[in-house]
């Protein structure tokens, strides 16, 4: 009997030892004291980190990584990928930066987009950039970090008009890029040319034709009209609109 007293004191001695320790650890040693930032390129770190709120000093298992999901799409700029704890005490935080692809006004409101329909931020005017304006897409609704209320038809066809300039380098020709009718595209150049791009299918072809005729074009003075790229396999000029 005192020999099954005994073991059992030494039992519950290092359960209390135990947990003496992790009390130490959680209360101490487990504490936030580095947050590694992965995928900033032109934001520092320590905005990365202020956005997140992020508190250096707080508990590592404490860390609610919906909280810093919500805080860092918040701001817009910035879109949360992941996040690991790396104990005893270091957070990584892994983000990536937004670009500014597109501009659209909204009840009053100018609006810069990713090319995902994600609002970037909000103001009275453009900001600065090699943005595309767009029109057409009926916004129902949007918050700066979300994607707007758009039709999933009209989201598909910005990436993919917005993917094929930029694979093209071609985003200096555009003016205005319509998406109202997703089955019919169009843009005007800054010359004011309208190119027809019918609907958001085999769009790198389409782009890739309308950059070599506009080119082609300039070359010989002939900056307005209208061009029909939206076969894929040709673009067919009209000097008349």
């Amino acid at each position: 009997m005192r020999r099954r007293r005994k073991a059992l004191f030494f039992v519950v001695l290092a359960a209390v030892l135990c947990l003496a320790v992790w009390l130490g650890l959680e209360n101490w040693a487990f504490r936030i004291r580095d947050v590694q930032v992965v995928g900033n390129a032109s934001v520092a770190a320590e905005d990365v980190i202020r956005a997140s709120k992020l508190t250096l000093g707080g508990k590592l298992r404490s860390v609610d990584q919906e909280d810093v999901r919500t805080a860092i799409n918040s701001t817009g700029t910035l879109e949360f990928v992941s996040l690991k704890r790396k104990y005893p005490s270091t957070v990584i935080l892994e983000i990536r930066e937004r670009t500014r692809d597109a501009v659209v006004k909204h009840a009053g409101i100018v609006l810069t987009l990713d090319r995902d329909g994600y609002v970037v931020e909000k103001g009275d005017s453009a900001p600065d950039g090699n943005w595309v304006y767009v029109t057409g897409l009926d916004i129902g609704s949007y918050h700066v970090g979300e994607q707007v209320a758009v039709s999933k038809d009209k989201l598909a066809a910005l990436r993919a008009v917005i993917d094929a300039l930029d694979e093209h380098q071609a985003r200096t020709y555009v003016s205005e890029l319509n998406l109202e009718n997703t089955r019919s595209i169009y843009l005007y150049t800054r010359t004011a040319m309208r190119v027809d791009l019918g609907d958001a299918q085999n769009m790198n072809n389409k782009i890739m034709w309308m950059t070599a005729a506009l080119q082609d074009l300039e070359a010989r003075g002939q900056t307005t009209g209208k061009l029909d790229a939206s076969s894929g396999t040709k673009a067919d000029y009209s000097p008349n609109l």
